[in-house]
């Protein structure tokens, strides 16, 4: 008996070894098979979306946030993702998703239908993941529940020191100060700040931007400049309420966004799939990283077709804006916010000329950066004056060919890119070969060696694109200019970016550090302008969350670091002072700030 029960716990130990072992093997081949460099909590939710476990709204207004593990670094964030492009991972059609139909992928239109709350979305960010400190203030706040607790635009309360009988009083150079309390819609102060506000002052023919203070209890302290005589307009906008850049975030880490579309093609098979910045594309569990063709952040998901591979690409569409995911009744309907209502009226009594300033061309570029307004104000016939540096270009057609002589211009970016570029050509009387947008423009003028050049960034640009062999990006050509030759380049990344998480920009912004850098240290006659985002209160109407301007403030900050170091070599285009002022609207600014950038670039040249 007692030899009997030795050979069972002999047997027993040995079972329980081996299944050890076993759990031990498919753990590690599950691990390297599925989850490749991304997180066992990421796996674990993948498992459970496949199985209909996982709700990936991430049902903001019951669950509860956290936060303790900090920010999580941009590199991990999109790793997080990696196991999506494994050659191993392949699409299955998903229960009740017309996209399934091969039929339906031949029509834009047909792949349109599917976002009529079929199309599941894939989330970038985790529940409490973060990059950026700001995202983790902003989604510490609470759903918004009731329209009412929105600022209030009537009710919330305008002074300024000194004011007398409804008029404020001032000389020419003096500041004026003032503070904004912001009330609710049941008459109440709100006790917490993070709302976007702008100040400016302006009449037909001025117009002068203003710098605020946070007191970060619902009130905004609030600064002008007196810079010309006569009467004018004190603006104090509400740009966004904190509640609407709560919005904004919440959706770019759903998902929820602008997407484009890609055409992949193999002889008579045809298969359209999703795009965007970042790895998660919805409807797509596996996907093709075009980081590999040299487009770094843009990815489209993987043909269902086993005869069509990542390779088999041909071009990227602009395709569907989804609908707002994951919202309140309230969030829904946030309404854009604008000019808080007051009756004050600033008068400048004193006539006086503005100080003497030295020319650009002998200024420090780092004069560019300086933080706060104003840097300069607009004058009578739409004409920048500098506060910073006098600017002595007229940008006339003789002047500017001979600033330009034995020069070659480059502007890269988009449509405004573009517009700036046309401008310049026809100043330059330079007779240009035009390619349809996105598609390369060039003209060269033999008689003073001049080229003007426009390129379009990498993608994604929401526009009909084919695929480039022999363009990987803005960075990676930068490094292709010849180093005996004269360069000036305007270099602008905006719109198409921001309907994505801002660690896309931060990623291309790195790149491009890196390539600006690298050329400066080989040749000295380089003049490098960054054009920062412009202003724009234009809003897409089926999702007002994408589009305009609400992350451009946390988009320039990000530039400031970006390029801290190399202050006295890049000027700092900031066409947002610039279009504050002028109120500005559209996409694409009018056509005189373009002009006012360029004659202020090229100062400190000529």
């Amino acid at each position: 008996m007692a030899q009997i029960n030795k050979v069972f716990i002999f047997i027993l130990g040995v079972a329980v070894i081996l299944y050890i072992l076993l759990f031990i093997f498919q753990s590690l081949f599950t691990r390297k098979n599925i989850m490749s460099e991304t997180s066992m909590s990421t796996y674990r939710k993948e498992h459970l979306l496949q199985h209909g476990l996982y709700d990936v709204h991430f049902s903001q207004a019951t669950e509860e946030e956290f936060w303790d593990d900090g920010p999580i670094d941009i590199y991990e964030a999109f790793a997080q993702h990696s196991y999506k492009t494994l050659e191993t991972c392949n699409n299955s059609c998903e229960a009740n998703l017309t996209i399934c139909d091969k039929a339906s992928l031949e029509s834009l239109k047909n792949l349109n239908l599917t976002f009529e709350g079929v199309l599941p979305f894939r989330p970038f960010l985790e529940r409490g993941q973060y990059v950026f400190e700001w995202e983790k203030k902003y989604l510490s706040y609470p759903p918004l529940n009731d329209i009412k607790t929105l600022p209030d635009l009537k009710l919330s309360k305008v002074t300024v020191e000194n004011t007398r009988q409804g008029v404020v009083r001032c000389k020419i150079l003096e500041t004026i100060h003032g503070r904004l309390d912001v009330v609710d819609g049941y008459g109440r102060q709100r006790t917490k700040g993070d709302d976007v506000v702008r100040v400016w002052m302006n009449n037909s023919d001025h117009a002068v931007v203003g710098n605020v203070t946070d007191l970060q209890n619902g009130s905004y302290t609030f600064s002008v400049k007196c810079l010309w005589a006569g009467s004018s307009k004190l603006t104090l906008a509400i740009s966004y309420p904190r509640e609407f850049i709560r919005i904004v975030i919440h959706q770019i880490h759903l998902g929820v966004s602008r997407y484009m579309a890609a055409d992949f093609v193999k002889d008579d098979i045809r298969e359209r799939t999703i795009c965007f910045q970042t790895p998660n594309i919805p409807g797509w569990e596996c996907i093709c990283n075009f980081s590999k063709f040299g487009y770094e952040n843009f990815y489209c998901g993987r043909p269902r077709n086993p005869q069509l591979t990542c390779d088999d690409w041909l071009n990227e569409y602009p395709s569907v804006l989804a609908t707002p995911h994951d919202v309140t009744v309230a969030e829904n309907s946030t309404p854009e916010q604008r000019a808080v209502s007051h009756d004050i009226q600033i008068v400048t009594e004193t006539k006086a000329k503005l100080p003497e300033l030295q020319p650009c061309r002998e200024s420090s570029k780092r004069i560019t950066w300086v933080r706060g307004n104003p840097k300069g104000f607009w004058t009578s016939g739409n004409k920048w004056n500098s506060l910073i540096c006098k600017n002595q270009g007229n940008l006339t057609s003789d002047w500017t060919r001979n600033c330009l002589r034995n020069t070659s211009v480059w502007f890269f970016g988009d449509s405004n890119a573009r517009n700036a570029y046309f401008m310049l050509v026809g100043i330059a009387e330079c007779n240009p070969m035009v390619g349809k947008y996105p598609e390369k423009s060039v003209c060269y003028d033999k008689s003073i060696d001049l080229t003007i050049t426009v390129i379009s960034h990498e993608p994604p640009k929401y526009a009909l694109t084919k695929r480039k062999e022999n363009f990987t990006g803005v960075p990676d050509f930068i490094q292709t200019l010849p180093r005996n030759k004269k360069h000036v380049l305007i270099i602008h990344y905006y719109l198409h970016y921001t309907a994505a998480h801002l660690s896309v920009l931060s990623l291309r912004m790195r790149k491009l550090r890196e390539a600006i850098e690298k050329m400066l240290e080989t040749n000295p006659n380089v003049l490098v302008g960054l054009r920062i985002p412009h202003v724009t209160s234009k809003y897409y109407s089926t999702n007002h969350a994408v589009g305009g301007d609400p992350l451009g403030p946390q988009y320039i900050d990000l530039i400031r670091e970006m390029f801290r170091g190399l202050e006295d070599k890049i000027v700092f285009l900031d066409l947002w002072e610039m279009s504050i002022g002028i109120e500005n609207v559209d996409y694409h600014p009018p056509r005189y700030l373009n002009h006012e950038m360029i004659k202020f670039l090229l100062s400190f040249q000529c």
